[in-house]
């Protein structure tokens, strides 16, 4: 690889619309425990003494294998929704600091590529006993 071409207008979109994906996951991980919860409370429960739904005898809670399982099922996935959210909004802010360091680094090569190109252009001082000139 010769070098890196980046275009920043490019890569503002690119990061823009990565964020707008990433705040909507960041929303349906924050709503996901609250459609499982209710999920979990509206499925209803069997018991051996065919009562069904509503929680069972002596005011015990409502539930079942089905409640249990989501339950379970919820605990054991929702880190992983907020890990992807966080893993995401981290690699864009890394993306966004990369591109500004590189943004940076050339605009001060740049600079000092400028600042090269004036001092050679400047004209030519042959007084070698000048003040301030180094001899040899």
């Amino acid at each position: 690889m010769t070098g890196w071409d980046l275009q920043p207008q490019g890569i503002s979109s690119v990061l823009k619309t990565t964020g707008e994906f990433a705040a909507k996951i960041e929303k349906h991980a924050t709503s996901y425990g609250k459609h499982l919860q209710s999920a979990a409370e509206n499925a209803g429960t069997i018991s051996a003494d065919g009562d069904s739904g509503g929680g069972g005898k002596g005011g015990e809670a409502k539930g079942g294998l089905v409640a249990l399982a989501l339950s379970q099922f919820a605990e054991h996935t929702t880190p992983d929704l907020k890990f992807i959210a966080a893993r995401a909004g981290k690699s864009l802010n890394g993306a966004m600091d990369a591109t500004t360091e590189y943004l940076k680094g050339g605009q001060h090569m740049a600079e000092r590529a400028a600042q090269a190109q004036t001092k050679a252009l400047s004209a030519p001082d042959l007084d070698p006993k000048k003040p301030g000139k180094q001899t040899g």
